[in-house]
C-alpha cells in the first residue's frame, strides 16, 4: 500500500494568516500529499472547566485554556484564504474540526479528501453522526483511547462505512518516546477490525514515521513548525521544514520499495533468471528418434532449456534429432 503524508501544520501559524501563507508556499513543491490546519470556536469546545494539559502548561503564557485557543485560531474566511492558496499551488489543504459548527464549514465550502476525527473528538456524537451520513474517507485517531473505547466508536460509525475507515494510531503524549510509540499496535488494529490504519505520530525525528511507512500505514502524520523555539503548545513536539521535506523524500523512496501485491520479473532479473536456473542437458549423445529416457539427463546451467520441472513431460518422447553431449535440451527437439 501506497503511503501517503500529511502535513500537520495545526495550530503552529499561531493564528497568523502570514505566517500558515508561509508553511503553504515553502511545502508547494515538497510532494507532501496534504497539509492540514485545525479550526474550532473556542468556546464550543472548552467549558468554564476546561484546563491546560500538562504539555500545554509548559509552552503557552495565556491564563486559560480558552485565552490559549484564541491566540491560535484563524478565522472562517482566512481559512478561505488558504483553501485558495493550496489550490493555486497544486496543494491538498485538510482540516480537523474540533466542534460541529467548524465541521459542517469546512466540508460545505472545502473539498475536503477525507474527514480527520482528532484523537479527543472520538466520542463526539454530534460530529460523528455528520461525518457517517457523508461520504468522505474518515481518519479516525486514537491516541486516548483504549481498544474498548476505539471498538465502541468504529462500531458507531458503522459496518457500511468501514471501508472508508482508516485508523491512525497515535501517542498523546508531546513529545512521546520511543519506548511509549508501540508501532506493532497500528497492526493489531488492522486486523482486530479489518480496516485500513495509519500513523499520526508526535515523537521527535523521522524514524517512527519511516518504520510506520514501512509497516502499511495508509497515511502518515507529522506536525511541522517553521520554529521549535515559537510561543505555543506544538511547535516543541513538531518537525522543522527542512526535515519534514527530507522525510517526505524518504517515505516516497519506501513507497518505490515496498512496491505491489503483484511480482512482476524485470528484464535484468529475467537475464539473471536464465543464467542461474538448470536445464535438461543431455548426460551423454542422444540419438535422433531415440526414446528420451531419465539416464540420458543430467540437470545443468543455463535454464534456456526444458526445465527440470517439465522433464516427465518429455521422457518417453522420441527425440527428433540427434543431440551431442552436455548440450541443453530444447522443446523444439521433439
Amino acid at each position: 500500500m501506497t503511503t501517503k503524508v500529511i502535513a500537520e501544520v495545526g495550530p503552529n501559524h499561531n493564528g497568523d494568516i502570514k505566517l500558515a501563507k508561509e508553511f503553504i508556499l515553502s511545502l508547494k513543491d515538497s510532494g507532501v500529499d496534504y497539509i492540514k490546519f485545525q479550526l474550532a470556536i473556542p468556546e464550543d469546545v472548552y467549558s468554564d472547566d476546561s484546563y491546560f494539559a500538562n504539555y500545554q502548561k509548559k509552552n503557552t503564557k495565556q491564563k486559560s485554556i480558552i485565552e490559549m485557543s484564541k491566540q491560535i485560531q484563524l478565522t472562517y474566511p482566512q481559512h478561505k484564504i488558504l483553501f485558495e492558496l493550496c489550490n493555486k499551488n497544486n496543494l491538498r489543504y485538510s482540516c480537523s474540526a474540533f466542534d460541529l459548527k467548524s465541521l459542517k464549514f469546512i466540508f460545505k465550502n472545502f473539498n475536503l479528501p477525507f474527514f480527520k476525527i482528532p484523537s479527543g473528538e472520538i466520542f463526539s456524537l454530534d460530529m460523528l453522526d455528520f461525518i457517517k451520513n457523508k461520504k468522505l474517507q474518515i481518519l479516525l485517531s486514537t491516541g486516548t483511547s483504549s481498544l474498548k473505547e476505539i471498538e465502541y466508536t468504529v462500531n458507531y460509525i458503522g459496518k457500511k462505512n468501514k471501508n472508508r475507515l482508516t485508523l491512525m494510531h497515535c501517542i498523546s503524549s508531546y513529545p512521546a518516546k520511543k519506548s511509549e510509540l508501540n508501532l506493532n499496535y497500528m497492526n493489531y488494529l488492522a486486523n482486530k477490525f479489518g480496516v485500513d490504519v495509519g500513523y499520526s505520530d508526535h515523537s521527535l525525528g523521522p524514524e517512527a514515521c519511516i518504520v510506520a511507512a514501512s509497516m502499511g500505514a495508509k497515511f502518515i502524520e507529522k506536525h511541522v513548525t517553521m520554529d521549535k523555539s515559537l510561543p505555543g503548545p506544538d511547535h516543541k513536539s513538531s518537525m522543522e521544514l527542512n526535515e519534514f521535506i527530507q522525510l517526505i523524500k524518504e517515505i516516497k523512496s519506501i513507497n518505490i520499495i515496498k512496491g505491489k501485491s503483484k511480482k512482476v520479473l524485470s528484464k535484468e532479473t529475467k537475464n539473471v533468471k536464465d543464467v542461474a536456473l538448470k536445464s535438461c542437458v543431455s548426460k551423454k549423445l542422444i540419438k535422433k528418434n531415440e526414446i528420451l529416457k531419465k539416464e540420458h539427463i543430467c540437470f545443468k546451467r543455463p535454464g534456456n532449456g526444458i526445465l527440470p520441472n517439465q522433464l516427465n513431460f518429455f521422457i518417453g518422447k522420441k527425440i527428433k534429432v540427434t543431440v551431442k553431449k552436455n548440450r541443453v535440451l530444447k522443446k523444439e527437439f521433439f
